[in-house]
């Protein structure tokens, strides 16, 4: 079931999040659809990678001073980390997956997001995507990033105290047990760098 209406549900952070997209969806331009969808998968790339950094961050070894050095071991991966990868490393350093935190709704809004991905693929590289997509069909494939976005945002704020759209990923959380539950340690940036290829 597809859902478009999400400002009763969700923080101010998230709604201000989707407020580019919800512009260009409404706008007299001839690509506001097409430069909708982009904007939106953006901002489900950025909130896997954020709630990533969020968790690296809860490492005792971090802190301020490291902040640097995280993004540059995430954006110096010898191999370019994409969405998929993110949900990986969170995977393996978390005593529970997306699928586990997201729950029943978690095949179904993951699976929309494969065709998506092709989309995405092939519009990112000035491709036809081949389904000659309408405007309608386009706010559809929106509307279900934004039903991935807002659903692992409620549940990870639930879950890890982090939504992945609030600004600032580098924080610490206010359970300072949570490191404790992880299923890996890491106690160096060399460490972090070794991890991060594996992913």
């Amino acid at each position: 079931m597809i859902k478009d209406d999400f400002s009763p549900r969700f923080p101010n952070s998230l709604i201000e999040e989707f407020g580019t997209v919800e512009y260009l969806l409404n706008s007299p331009f001839p690509t506001g659809r097409t430069d909708a969808f982009v904007v939106a998968w953006v901002k489900s790339e950025r909130q896997v990678r954020r709630i990533f950094s969020y968790l690296i961050y809860q490492f005792p070894i971090f802190s301020r001073k490291d902040v640097q050095l995280i993004t540059q071991s995430i954006s110096s991966s010898k191999k370019n980390l994409y969405f998929d990868n993110f949900i990986n490393g969170f995977n393996l350093v978390y005593p529970k997956t997306y699928e586990d935190i997201i729950g029943e709704t978690y095949k179904g809004l993951k699976g929309d997001l494969v065709k998506i991905i092709r989309f995405r693929n092939k519009i990112f590289h000035g491709q036809p995507t081949g389904e000659s997509l309408s405007a309608n069909q386009l706010r559809i494939e929106i509307t279900k990033i934004k039903n991935w976005c807002f659903e692992l945002a409620e549940k990870m704020q639930l879950e890890i105290g982090y939504d992945g759209f609030a600004r600032n990923s580098f924080r610490k959380s206010r359970d300072q047990d949570i490191v404790s539950t992880y299923k890996i340690k890491i106690k160096t940036i060399e460490e972090l760098d070794r991890f991060i290829q594996k992913m």
